[in-house]
């Protein structure tokens, strides 16, 4: 339900998450706008969204089998624990309801069984779980009879940029303590500031900085003192403000009574801070005693944490020693790169044996739809037989061909970098025809390759143009469904992105009948397009994608796109992409914000149908 994109929500550690995981994957984020519909009935009343779990799992069901996906990450368990699909689910949190609810208000009891329903049902739906503690996960396992194996435990990350400016050596002669928390006394503020006036009056020379609440008692007479209440992330000024403080920090101190984890001690540990805070819940996770500070019972009294920090600050050798290893604790467990390098292997590993199904059994694949598209033989991809199955295997591959002058040699390696790493492709270059009329050079460089797929019996190719570039919404999975579906419905040509088209009616979830087209950097052409293409007298005045627009049947394009085009600067063929800097983009986005609107509305009035 919170927006991954805000950092301010869940402490910014969805919109890390989300960051991180984009560098992998292609990312869509769905549940608000069916949350947003069910608040509208809640103008006068408390909105729980727990009571509309069932709702929310058919109607996301319906939406995910709709498309293509790989996996499902899912934060909330109101929107998993109902979820009907074929593709694996991970849940990925950092309590269960059962620890949560010890410290949370809970409206009514039946709400309180409804939501530990919800959890067993979450927990169990799950495929793999990702809690950020042992502690979590300990729970998991007793109270709601989770496989052990099942649970993988990996600490979050500090949630504000990698410093490079920490400080392992720094001065000593005044110790500097900060106490960050919005619930001034849960988060156990007042043991700080007791804390910090018997260390003054210990003789020690401190200062506290308090972030995110303020005192419940006068402390304008106590010049060392300073209060913030609030900082927002967010904002680079912010930001800024929160790092050199702890760039100057010498102790987070934090007597909370509850944390499933706590997020500052990551951010402490991120510039060799210390942290001295009270063994509760999930908190013994991020912080080690004795490597990135130390941990007092939770019954510990303001004395106990004046002691430690005397005695810890005293030993300067001991002291220094602690912030080198409490960075070293950030940089081995605490941050986001080691979350991302842990969890995409978790992530790669259960797409991949959900891959790994037997077609005559109950589907584990990808999804359930595709996998059985993946079985048909009425098309051939690559050169294998017409008798063998298409498949979703490595050996199976599409034919691309290529058109590249050799001259243009950063062109061929942009389209190398491309297909690196894609071994469903098998690459063939064509050596473009060089003509007077940019248009009708291109033409006949088409002509060449389709009649080099006629020579090698290729009953599908993809003709390339040097300018492709794949967007992150391109993956194996996406692009084989769909050319299968789209040769079981008589389309001949299927483009992977476009700069411009007249109408577009859609004809599957992410898949549109086009009236014309503009761009022809990367086309799926069918069998049935070859002869097409060879016979036709190409005049002077005719362009590639208008000709191509005539004679193609039922043309199609993905979307999202999985191709645009890459502006060089220059262009052969149109002269206008020489003359307007930027036009190639701007023809891109135009054509993406016109199919984007077309898509959205499409899939409202078919879920509003669906829903009847």
């Amino acid at each position: 339900m919170l927006d991954p994109y805000k950092i301010g929500n869940w402490s910014g550690t969805l919109y890390y998450i989300v960051e991180i995981l984009k560098r992998n994957y292609s990312i869509e984020w769905i549940g608000k706008e069916i949350v947003d519909s069910s608040r509208q009935f809640h103008f006068k009343g408390d909105f729980f969204p727990e009571y509309y779990a069932p709702v929310f799992g058919r109607i996301l069901s319906e939406r995910i089998n709709r498309y293509i996906y790989d996996i499902i990450i899912v934060r909330d368990y109101f929107f998993g624990a109902y979820l009907t699909v074929n593709i694996p689910v991970i849940y990925i949190g950092d309590s269960t309801f059962r620890l949560f609810k010890k410290n949370m208000k809970v409206p009514s009891s039946r709400f309180e069984a409804m939501a530990d329903n919800l959890e067993e049902k979450m927990i169990e739906r799950a495929d793999h779980i990702i809690f950020s503690s042992e502690w979590a996960k300990e729970n998991a396992v007793y109270d709601y009879n989770c496989p052990s194996d099942k649970i993988h435990v990996v600490e979050f990350g500090a949630n504000i940029p990698a410093p490079s400016d920490y400080k392992i050596s720094i001065q000593t002669d005044t110790c500097n303590l900060v106490f960050i928390g919005k619930n001034w006394k849960k988060k156990g503020g007042d043991k700080v500031f007791m804390a910090y006036r018997k260390l003054k009056s210990k003789g020690l020379q401190c200062t506290l900085t308090i972030i995110g609440s303020t005192p419940q008692e006068p402390y304008d007479e106590i010049k060392d003192v300073t209060v913030i209440p609030f900082l927002d992330k967010s904002k680079p000024e912010h930001l800024k403000k929160f790092c050199n403080i702890l760039k100057e920090a010498h102790f987070l101190v934090l007597p909370t009574e509850f944390d499933a984890f706590g997020i500052v001690f990551c951010e402490a540990s991120a510039y060799g801070v210390p942290s001295i805070a009270a063994n509760v819940d999930g908190v013994s996770q991020p912080v080690r005693d004795g490597k990135n500070g130390f941990l007092l019972p939770p019954n510990a009294t303001a004395e106990d944490y004046a002691e430690k920090i005397k005695s810890v600050f005293s030993d300067k050798d001991g002291y220094i020693k602690l912030r080198e290893s409490s960075r070293r604790e950030y940089e081995t467990r605490l941050n986001w790169e080691v979350w991302g390098e842990r969890v995409n292997k978790i992530l790669e590993e259960t797409v991949v044996n959900y891959k790994k199904c037997d077609n005559k059994t109950i589907c584990q694949c990808n999804n359930a739809t595709t996998c059985n598209l993946l079985s048909d033989n009425n098309i051939s991809i690559g050169r294998q037989s017409k008798e063998q199955p298409l498949i979703d295997k490595e050996e199976f591959y599409v034919p691309v061909y290529v058109i590249n002058l050799k001259e243009r040699i950063e062109r061929r390696k942009h389209i190398e970098e491309q297909f690196h790493g894609k071994p469903e492709f098998e690459l063939t270059w064509v050596e473009a025809v060089e003509h007077p009329i940019g248009a009708v050079g291109l033409w006949q460089s088409m002509v060449k390759a389709v009649q080099m797929a006629e020579d090698n019996e290729d009953d599908i190719m993809i003709i390339c143009e040097d300018d492709h570039t794949f967007t992150s919404a391109y993956s194996k999975t996406y692009l084989w469904a769909n050319m299968i579906q789209a040769n079981e419905q008589g389309s001949e040509l299927l483009s992977g992105g476009i700069g411009g088209f007249g109408a577009a009616v859609p004809v599957a979830t992410n898949r549109y009948w086009v009236d014309w087209f503009w761009s022809t950097q990367f086309m799926v052409i069918f069998k049935p397009l070859f002869q097409k293409i060879l016979d036709y007298d190409f005049k002077d005045t005719d362009t590639a994608d208008g000709v191509l627009s005539i004679l193609a049947k039922d043309k199609m394009v993905l979307y999202p796109f999985i191709s645009i085009q890459k502006d060089f600067g220059y262009s052969d063929v149109t002269r206008s992409n020489n003359d307007v800097s930027g036009l190639v983009n701007h023809l891109f986005q135009q054509s993406d914000y016109r199919l984007r609107t077309i898509h959205h509305v499409a899939h409202k009035f078919r879920q509003e149908k669906n829903d009847k």
